[in-house]
């Protein structure tokens, strides 16, 4: 039965990465969006609504992660690794954040005010490519965790 529940998780998972490609895609594509000046409360509303999707998948995403997905299998697999699983759980904590501290931002920009866009979406750039480095981390530690061959079979 556990191990058809891993299984689960880990198809959820793999799909949740997959969606979340996607709005991270959609997301770097409106904020790439060259408007006039005038442009800024309609881009902004796009940005804000892509910001939503990409959040609540990222959230679904790490909430899998976290519980009883690989953070705590690798944990039980290779004890030794715990401190690097421990690092990427409190980067969650820290997306979480930052993804908050964002959407009152949203809410201050002024349609008179580009540059206060441009900042914001700078801001999101930044943040994309930090869930892109911790996404390859993951990975890493995965593939490190499930896949080394530690030999001792004769």
């Amino acid at each position: 039965m556990h191990l058809i529940d891993s299984k689960a998780q880990a198809n959820a998972a793999w799909m949740e990465h997959q969606i979340l490609d996607h709005v991270k895609q959609a997301l770097r594509v409106t904020l790439g969006w060259k408007v006039p000046s005038e442009g800024v409360p309609r881009k902004l509303s796009s940005v804000q609504f892509t910001l939503k999707s990409f959040q609540r998948h990222l959230e679904r995403l790490m909430n899998l992660e976290e519980q009883d997905g690989y953070m705590v299998m690798v944990g039980e697999i290779k004890p030794n690794m715990q401190s690097r699983v421990d690092r990427l759980e409190s980067e969650h904590d820290q997306f979480r954040l930052a993804i908050d501290e964002l959407f009152p931002r949203c809410d201050e920009i002024s349609e008179y005010d580009p540059d206060s866009m441009d900042r914001l979406c700078e801001d999101i750039y930044l943040l994309l490519e930090e869930i892109d480095r911790h996404d390859k981390e993951e990975t890493d530690l995965l593939q490190e965790s499930l896949l080394f061959d530690e030999g001792g079979e004769g």
